[in-house]
């Protein structure tokens, strides 16, 4: 079944029924959704959908040509000829053309980017929509979003279809409560494949075990195959992965965990960050800083390698309940980061460049940290927040008055807090007084209207 993404399908049906040619790459991680939305786009209208395979280019074309041509088992084409007998088929009036697993083809034939040009380059004053999709970043970028790729300025649009946020969440699991959302969530992230797998109508635990903790199913061995698939070294990849998990952060950290120079290690970092695997965080307020720390982004690595990856053997079936006893026990520490991260999504709705802060004070030279700090209108927003079984109490706000003032901008400051398990009174009282604006766990999980 299909599930949100209204916005992207609200832009991809407007450019649709507009004048003219439309050149539109749909690109992200492995599993993100892009077929489905793509499958979704056209269901109603004139396509060519044509999903290239890892293979050669006799068999890529070979496919294409059956595509084009309504036949099974067709001669292949050239890619060439491909596209003139598509476009005198079809090039009357509006018509979708899309290549989906596009890095597959190019890694068949480098050329077919350049022939791709040319057939646009003649037919810019057609109706003919082309989408190219893929999940291989490093070839999306060279062959079509890089300055260096022949396709480079001929794109009318593009969509870079993200994770879903957690608050979006509920449209997979409508019927387990925020908490048991909140774990998914943080064990899976937002991609709807991954999603796709949890059946609300079992327990939590079930689908732990049936999903991720079995051996043979199909997540637990899908990190392995997600760097597989994009590296053709992953060894190096995952080492730099794993060190992030066990708490080094910066590059000089990272490299001498995993035994590189700096200069490699940034390069690869680099890489990661492209794929939306890894995300480099500095302080709000010092957007050059050279005090760079690094994130693992995704929350499905994330929660991999902190729970599966340090120990990664084959689980006994007799050890299944065993195993989610012991990932249970640190989950609530786990998911005091990912909370942080669902409260940034739902702060990101009103502001832009969502961050964090995290400084010293002067006055007691101790380091101090600001979960969430982020740019409104006029304003910066500065957030704390507390996944915990307690109410957050009123020495919880102090902290982020205080902490507030320590961070350097001539911005008015917006004060926020969220907590899972609500508010004493005397917080209540103090964040009134204040002008602190309070958030619970039902706020996040809210879809933004």
């Amino acid at each position: 079944m299909f599930y949100g993404r209204e916005e992207e399908l609200a832009e991809l049906d407007r450019r649709y029924h507009s004048e003219g040619f439309q050149f539109i790459p749909i690109y992200g991680r492995r599993r993100v959704g892009k077929t489905a939305l793509i499958e979704e786009f056209i269901k109603d209208k004139v396509a060519i959908k044509f999903t290239a395979v890892k293979g050669s280019l006799n068999t890529n074309m070979r496919l294409l040509a059956s595509k084009i041509l309504g036949i099974k088992n067709a001669p292949p084409l050239n890619f060439e000829d491909a596209l003139e007998t598509m476009h005198s088929r079809f090039g009357d009036g509006r018509y979708v053309f899309v290549i989906d697993e596009y890095p597959y083809l190019v890694k068949s034939d480098e050329s077919v980017t350049g022939i791709l040009n040319n057939f646009i380059e003649e037919h810019l004053n057609s109706k003919v929509f082309i989408i190219l999709s893929g999940s291989l970043m490093n070839i999306m970028n060279n062959q079509i979003l890089g300055k260096s790729s022949p396709l480079y300025g001929r794109r009318t649009g593009q969509i870079r279809l993200s994770p879903f946020q957690f608050s979006e969440t509920k449209l997979f699991l409508p019927n387990y409560s925020d908490e048991d959302r909140m774990t998914v969530y943080g064990l899976v992230g937002g991609i709807p494949w991954y999603l796709n797998f949890f059946n609300d109508r079992k327990c939590l635990k079930d689908n732990v075990i049936d999903n991720l903790i079995n051996p043979y199913a199909v997540l637990n061995k899908e990190s392995t195959l997600l760097f597989a698939e994009e590296f053709e070294s992953p060894v190096i990849y995952l080492d730099i992965i794993s060190s992030i998990a066990k708490g080094q952060n910066r590059v000089g950290e990272i490299a001498s965990a995993v035994g590189l120079e700096t200069s490699r290690v940034s390069a690869l970092l680099k890489e990661l960050i492209l794929l939306e695997i890894v995300e480099k965080v500095r302080p709000i307020d010092d957007p050059q800083s050279k005090r760079t720390i690094y994130r693992i982004k995704d929350h499905y690595l994330r929660s991999f390698f902190r729970f599966i990856y340090p120990e990664y053997v084959e689980v006994n079936s007799s050890d299944y309940e065993t195993t989610y006893d012991e990932i249970m026990s640190g989950m609530n520490d786990y998911l005091g980061h990912v909370f942080e991260d669902v409260c940034s999504e739902f702060v990101g709705r009103s502001c832009r460049n969502v961050g964090t802060w995290w400084g010293t004070d002067p006055s007691t030279r101790t380091k101090e940290e600001i979960d969430i700090a982020a740019l409104g209108k006029g304003t910066i927003v500065l957030c704390e927040c507390k996944y915990g079984s307690e109410p957050m109490d009123e020495k919880a706000i102090e902290t982020l008055i205080r902490r507030s003032k320590l961070v350097k901008s001539n911005l008015p400051r917006e004060l926020k807090a969220f907590s899972k398990s609500g508010y004493t009174d005397g917080a209540i009282r103090l964040a009134d007084s204040e002008g602190i604006s309070l958030f619970t766990l039902s706020d996040v999980s809210t879809p933004n209207k």
